[in-house]
């Protein structure tokens, strides 16, 4: 089944116009503990979502050219809420909250319901979701994201591969994961290619 199309209104860029001060202040309260200038290359850290750091992340938003590549945050955090394989972090940088990452793993659900779950016969950990905010892009920010979530992967219990797909217009990311060792299965998830990367 083909991936929907995101309605605009659920992209903080179309809600600036509207809530421009609100945002600015709840980013403002979200980065309070940064107190020097962020800078490419800033230690990256995976942090749980909290009541008081949730609004922050459903603000953080891609550049339109991306729209269509990956759901909103609002819409990840929802669906993660009611599936139990969901594992979801918030990306910082420093102290500043730059991104979000979601990822399949039935490593954390029951043996009867994870049997149904696996990739070639063997478990697997999915990136679901995974978005760098339009205004903290080509820092290095989501290439160390990306090993930190690798490197989670690589813990789950019995992992053999880590899976990922996207949907193949303009301004895709494969050229971002074949950096990290992923490639082309030949596969496809509904309209998006399936890449794959053995974890060790």
């Amino acid at each position: 089944m083909d991936k929907p199309q995101w309605p605009a209104t659920l992209f903080t860029r179309n809600l600036r116009p509207q809530l421009d001060k609100f945002i600015d202040r709840v980013e403002a309260d979200a980065s309070a503990k940064q107190t020097r200038p962020l800078e490419r290359h800033a230690p990256v850290s995976l942090r749980e979502i909290t009541k008081a750091t949730a609004r922050a992340i459903l603000f953080l938003d891609v550049n339109a050219e991306q729209a269509g590549l990956v759901a909103p945050n609002a819409v990840s955090i929802a669906q993660a809420h009611f599936a139990p394989e969901a594992w979801f972090r918030a990306i910082y940088a420093d102290e500043t909250p730059v991104g979000f990452a979601m990822l399949e793993d039935w490593s954390q659900v029951t043996a009867s319901e994870r049997e149904e779950h696996l990739h070639h016969g063997k478990p697997y950990v999915y990136l679901w979701r995974f978005m760098i905010d339009a205004r903290y892009q080509g820092m290095g920010f989501g290439e160390q994201a990306l090993t930190q979530l690798i490197n989670y992967a690589a813990s789950r219990p019995g992992a053999a591969t880590m899976l990922l797909s996207f949907v193949p217009n303009t301004h895709n990311p494969e050229a971002f994961y074949l950096r990290h060792g992923f490639a082309r299965t030949g596969e496809m998830d509904g309209n998006e290619v399936v890449m794959a990367r053995a974890l060790p």
